[in-house]
């Protein structure tokens, strides 16, 4: 039987409790730029997978009518025609951020029109991605070079050619 002077401590220090936060605040850390990439990645997969789909269905437009839709100047809004073949997800952000439009170059020579889903960077949904990584969007697309090719970085706004 313990005696009124002997009676057992319990708790942490605060030398045991400093050591234990240190620890996890370390591990947070660590792991923080692990998650972003991560999280990163999964935007680039779903932005690479919209832009493959929304080819298809600009190319099957142009082969139904032997012509791509024409340039829409609002970014956010269905191309003319396009309403009924494409998903209410191009009004939405892309995963990336900034807003889907399309353009569409009618020059006089066949051979200089170009066609382009262009994401727009804007106050509403900016583009939230580090520029180092459109690079890895590119290599992954293109060539690796975000100012040649079918995805090209155009000042703010980012460009994947269909047609150039």
């Amino acid at each position: 039987m313990l005696g009124p002077l002997t009676h057992k401590k319990q708790g942490f220090t605060l030398v045991e409790l400093a050591i234990s936060t240190s620890i996890i605040g370390l591990l947070a850390a660590v792991s923080l730029p692990a998650f972003q990439r991560s999280r990163d990645n999964v935007r680039i997969g779903a932005l690479e997978h919209d832009l493959r789909l929304y080819e298809q269905e600009f190319d099957t437009f142009e082969l139904d009518y032997g012509s791509y839709p024409s340039s829409h100047a609002t970014a956010g809004a269905h191309p003319e025609g396009m309403i009924d073949r494409m998903s209410e997800a191009w009004k939405l952000p892309s995963p990336i951020g900034g807003t889907y439009r399309w353009i569409y170059t009618t020059e006089a020579k066949p051979s200089d029109r170009s066609a382009y889903i262009e994401i727009v960077h804007n106050d509403q949904s900016p583009i939230a991605i580090d520029p180092v990584r459109l690079i890895d969007i590119d290599e992954h697309i293109d060539d690796g070079d975000p100012s040649t090719g079918r995805l090209r970085l155009s000042g703010e706004n980012l460009r994947y050619y269909i047609k150039f």
